[in-house]
């Protein structure tokens, strides 16, 4: 897996062993980022689950200011730390001043203490869907209601049928795919009344 464009494109992204992870594929960032365009310049970015960050560092590659990666098991976070010093070489980026990697549980972290996110990228485990729906629909609503001006960048299953229950409603028609567990990643809105 590596970033697929922007000032650090080609840098390998490394992933731990004997962790459960779901990377994105390459494919798919360049979809998203494609569609997302130079609103990522200059922009605070969240990348929530973040696994070996890289969501957060392909959009530091593309010229996203500022990154919290929000990575709840230490091991991982650990190497995704690894991938961010590599990245910023490349892109000329002190690390530092650029990135933050918090080690905690997305489902209780405190938001409000963060930079506020012009884009909140949220892509947890596929099975979270099924295990835990409430605990998801309570943070992404959480999220929503501190930061209405955000676009969330959302990673789901393929056979989720989207609910109106979420405050957050995709910016475009939804893609539908036959095959179960088929990455889903599409770009919502706050419906703000």
């Amino acid at each position: 897996m590596r970033i697929t464009g922007g000032k650090a494109r080609g840098i390998l992204l490394k992933v731990p062993k004997n962790v459960e992870i779901r990377p994105s594929t390459d494919t798919n960032r360049k979809r998203i980022f494609s569609r997302i365009g130079t609103d990522i310049q200059e922009a605070v970015v969240w990348d929530c689950f973040a696994g070996t960050g890289a969501f957060g560092l392909e959009a530091l590659s593309h010229g996203a200011k500022e990154v919290v990666f929000f990575e709840k098991n230490p091991i991982t976070a650990a190497q995704l730390k690894k991938n961010a010093e590599a990245v910023c070489k490349s892109a000329c980026l002190d690390v530092e001043a650029c990135v933050k990697v918090v080690t905690i549980d997305a489902f209780v972290a405190d938001f409000s203490v963060f930079p506020q996110p012009n884009f909140i990228f949220f892509d947890p485990p596929y099975r979270f869907w099924e295990e835990k729906p409430e605990k998801l629909h309570s943070v992404l609503s959480t999220i929503g209601m501190l930061f209405p001006n955000a676009t969330l960048v959302l990673g789901f299953p393929s056979q989720l049928i989207w609910s109106n229950e979420y405050p957050w409603q995709p910016m475009r028609p939804l893609t539908v795919s036959k095959k179960k567990n088929e990455p889903r990643i599409e770009l919502f809105r706050m419906i703000v009344s």
